[in-house]
């Protein structure tokens, strides 16, 4: 999905709040990604407000693992030129706006910069606020500082990482590997899309746990429910285990996957949000 100006992106999929809910087996946790696009605020000849909205439907507490500010700038003749970047949030005491923080840019040339506004989104989220706002002061005669217009795909946006802790457990499928057990298991593995020179493209998430299955299967545990692939599995191993000539144990495979989303830029730098299926072992069984 192309970037394109609208409170939060949304993709077919996904719920109506922006956020991609990932539940993690028997954990009771949700992680949710956030996309916020700008919209327009006051303007002066020296200053853009731009307004970003969150709304989520999260039940327990909500962590934000991180949150970065995606401006596109538009630079006027060469040379350095200053911006302060200011964070603005609703005052919970008041009608009035209270600053979050404040930072002193200077501006090279035009094109992408990121701001870590993390602290910001979570303070939100704890006051139960939906709406950050974001000042740019600029020198008199710059004019605006953002090359894009509504409908471009430059234009400003938050990606976050949120966290959510569900009253309610979350019924496993598969073990995780732990100790020295050898019998089939969920083996978490991180990948670092640095490490793997990834990070020039991929936007967010900055890495993800692809995890992967391993282990052995002998039939008489392949034929239990929970650890077979299937109902039918089970049944069919159990039948292998009662008859002398099936000397072939089962494989541990994965049984449960779920999508990755990816943030990137395209050949043409645009902005990309698209849904990767399979990519995330949940669990694992034998077949």
């Amino acid at each position: 999905m192309r970037a394109q100006r609208m409170d939060t992106a949304v993709s077919p999929g996904m719920p109506h709040d922006g956020s991609i809910p990932h539940v993690r087996p028997g954990m009771g946790v949700q992680e949710y990604e956030i996309l916020s696009f700008a919209e327009s605020g006051s303007s002066t000849s020296s200053s853009v407000r731009l307004h970003f909205r969150f709304t989520w439907e999260l039940a327990g507490s909500t962590e934000i693992l991180q949150a970065t500010l995606y401006l596109f700038w538009a630079v006027p003749g060469s040379g350095p030129h200053p911006v302060t970047v200011r964070l603005l949030q609703p005052d919970p005491t008041g009608p009035n706006m209270t600053m979050a923080s404040e930072t002193q840019l200077e501006v090279q040339r035009a094109g992408w910069a990121t701001l870590d506004v993390g602290q910001a989104v979570q303070s939100l989220f704890s006051q139960g606020s939906q709406r950050l706002t974001v000042e740019l002061e600029v020198a008199e005669g710059w004019g605006s500082p953002l090359l894009a217009g509504h409908g471009d795909s430059h234009w400003p946006f938050v990606a976050a990482q949120a966290r959510a802790r569900t009253p309610h457990r979350v019924q496993r499928r598969s073990i995780d590997c732990s100790g020295d057990s050898q019998m089939c298991c969920r083996k978490e593995f991180f990948v670092d899309f640095k490490e793997i020179g990834w990070e020039d493209w991929i936007i967010q998430p900055e890495g993800y746990h692809m995890n992967y299955c391993v282990g052995l299967c002998p039939l008489h545990m392949a034929g239990i429910p929970g650890l077979a692939a299937s109902f039918h599995t089970a049944v069919l191993n159990l039948i292998k285990a009662n008859n002398a000539d099936a000397a072939v144990d089962s494989c541990c495979v994965p049984t449960q996957r779920r999508p990755l989303s990816l943030l990137y830029y395209d050949r043409d730098s645009n902005i990309v949000k698209t849904d990767i299926p399979d990519m995330i072992v949940d669990a694992c069984g034998c077949t």
